[in-house]
């Protein structure tokens, strides 16, 4: 009996590698879900992360893993994989949001602040995002060659400054803003806004 327990361990692990290859082989990108309620945010990638957040079973649809995580109290920190392709949603309540992303292969990005500042570090690739912001102030930090258009949906209160010069200051405004190298920039980011009370400071 001893000398055939190897011959009938090895199979069933065989099929256990096998089966978690199909598995990861099934998605080609992931989409992200985290909600942040009261409590600092920081996130980065890292290289040592799941794709799919540890997450054993995640949902999968059209080659697309679909995974979320939440946290009440407390501040978060968070490692995300740059393995793969990420459509990003954060949704924090009340605190600071610092969002390292520049490692990421991000695909997409929604963002939700309510109270507190935010901070955003892109990525050097093409990318359309967005931002909801009650109260605080937002920046975002642009890689080499890469330009920014911000269609500001509503801005209630405050300034918008792109690359040091303020183009907007006041109350009540909206529109179309760009930083002047985005005909010409490699990389090209367009970004939708919409902030009740802060500063938008581009750079």
């Amino acid at each position: 009996m001893k000398r055939n327990t190897p011959a009938l361990i090895a199979p069933a692990l065989m099929a256990l590698a096998t089966a978690s290859f199909a598995l990861a082989a099934s998605y080609s990108s992931v989409n992200i879900t985290l909600k942040q309620e009261l409590g600092d945010l920081t996130l980065a990638g890292s290289s040592s992360a799941s794709p799919v957040m540890g997450v054993r079973n995640p949902t999968i649809k059209n080659g697309v893993a679909y995974v979320s995580a939440s946290h009440s109290l407390g501040d978060w920190a968070i490692g995300l994989s740059p393995k793969l392709p990420i459509n990003l949603t954060v949704q924090a309540s009340q605190g600071e949001s610092s969002l390292d992303l520049r490692s990421l292969k991000l695909l997409g990005l929604q963002v939700t602040q309510k109270l507190g500042s935010l901070q955003l570090k892109l990525p050097a690739a093409n990318l359309k995002a967005a931002v909801q912001q009650l109260q605080g102030d937002l920046t975002v930090t642009l890689p080499p060659n890469t330009g920014i258009r911000l269609e500001v949906k509503k801005f209630t209160q405050g300034a918008l400054v792109i690359n040091g010069k303020t183009v907007a200051d006041g109350l009540e405004f909206d529109g179309m803003y760009q930083s002047a190298n985005f005909a010409t920039a490699k990389y090209k980011v367009d970004l939708a806004v919409t902030m009740e009370q802060g500063n938008l400071t581009v750079k």
